[in-house]
């Protein structure tokens, strides 16, 4: 098969989109998923829905408390848009939810740290009820930014930073991210704030 856009563009299967991203390394599946325009990633949404995510497939199981699992992403956001990272951690404190923020080290966001905050979120089980009022997603597994936790479960994150606060609800306040699986490796998100679809989306790379 040709590379990711190309197998897009062709119209080829989920199926068979996710047999070749599972037979490449990891940073060749980061290198085709970066190379995704907004069109494409709207397609791949589309063609992923109905694969379930759960909470291993964000953090395997068995990682220990402590230890993050890097997703490595890229978005469509205009101006502001590309890539970045999502990091994953189990919550000590409660077995059955992750704890994770955003984590950007290029483009302008990087350089807005200090107003946005790191954007951390919060993940429960597939089935869980929205928070934003969704009653059509399905037990959809999303990324929850109307909770976050009170400290930082890695040493090396940095402290939250509160989401509704007003600079940082401009970007993350009342806002989840619903997750459809690709491969075994590969998830795609779309946004959706106060329970409105933002038309934006991004694919995410497990590094492990």
């Amino acid at each position: 098969m040709t590379d990711l856009q190309g197998a897009l563009r062709a119209g080829a299967t989920i199926d068979a989109i996710a047999a070749a991203l599972d037979a490449l390394d990891h940073q060749e599946r980061v290198r085709q998923t970066r190379a995704l325009r907004p069109a494409d990633q709207a397609t791949l949404y589309r063609l992923a829905e109905g694969r379930h995510t759960n909470l291993d497939f964000f953090v395997p199981a068995g990682t220990p408390f402590g230890v993050e699992v890097v997703h490595e992403g890229i978005n469509t956001l205009p101006v502001i848009g590309g890539p970045f990272q999502k990091r994953f951690a189990r919550d000590p404190d409660d077995p059955g939810r992750l704890l994770g923020y955003n984590h950007n080290n290029s483009g302008i966001v990087s350089h807005l740290f200090f107003v946005t905050g790191p954007g951390y979120f919060v993940v429960r089980e597939t089935g869980s009820t929205s928070p934003d009022g969704r009653t059509d997603h399905g037990g959809q597994l999303f990324i929850n930014y109307y909770e976050q936790p009170a400290v930082a479960p890695v040493a090396s994150w940095p402290h939250p930073k509160p989401p509704m606060a007003f600079t940082a609800g401009l970007v993350w306040g009342q806002m989840s991210d619903y997750m459809w699986r690709v491969s075994a490796h590969v998830s795609i998100g779309t946004a959706f704030k106060k329970g409105r679809p933002l038309q934006q989306y991004f694919v995410l790379v497990r590094s492990a």
